[in-house]
């Protein structure tokens, strides 16, 4: 199991512009378990967090995402957030970077194979998260025989037990 996930994207004093896309890009361990998660936009100087994304698919060893931030206020000390929100686990956060007014961010290009996710507006405790991605294909979401499709060796066996269990118990009736 690795713990490893670090999110390269933003960087380090990167800048973000209010109005731009703005790319989020990530590394992780390939078989750590973590195959979704909810992103959430932290800043220092001020309380409440603004909910970005629930359910993102994280399966692969990297992956990415485009925020479009519209109305989200200046500052120069907010962070990304990957965790489940459910359970309050914390898989990784970003670098501390910056986000101004329109025209004057330094973020990169959008990656053109990722979702992108549209943010509007300050902290507020009661806005759900601006997007809510659908379940994925690995997730708990699959039929009941999918889930023990790998386990079948087990499940002979315990069969077998189960049957010599009551023959031996009619044998001993009779």
């Amino acid at each position: 199991l690795s713990a490893y996930f670090v999110i390269d994207q933003p960087a380090k004093g990167a800048k973000w512009a209010n109005g731009e896309v703005n790319p989020v890009t990530w590394e992780k361990g390939l078989l750590d378990g973590v195959n979704i998660v909810d992103i959430e936009l932290a800043r220092l100087s001020t309380d409440g967090l603004i909910f970005v994304a629930r359910d993102v698919p994280t399966p692969l060893s990297t992956g990415a995402v485009n925020i479009l931030i519209q109305d989200v206020p200046a500052g120069d000390d907010y962070y990304l957030l990957f965790l489940n929100s459910t359970h309050g686990v914390m898989y990784a956060s970003s670098q501390r970077f910056s986000i101004g007014d329109s025209g004057n961010g330094t973020s990169g290009s959008a990656v053109s194979s990722a979702a992108t996710v549209t943010v509007s507006g300050g902290p507020n405790p009661t806005k759900a998260f601006a997007t809510t991605f659908p379940p994925s294909a690995n997730g708990a979401v699959a039929p009941a025989w999918q889930t023990v499709q790998g386990a079948r060796t087990q499940l002979v066996g315990m069969t077998c037990a189960v049957v010599f269990c009551v023959l031996g118990g009619a044998w001993t009736v009779l």
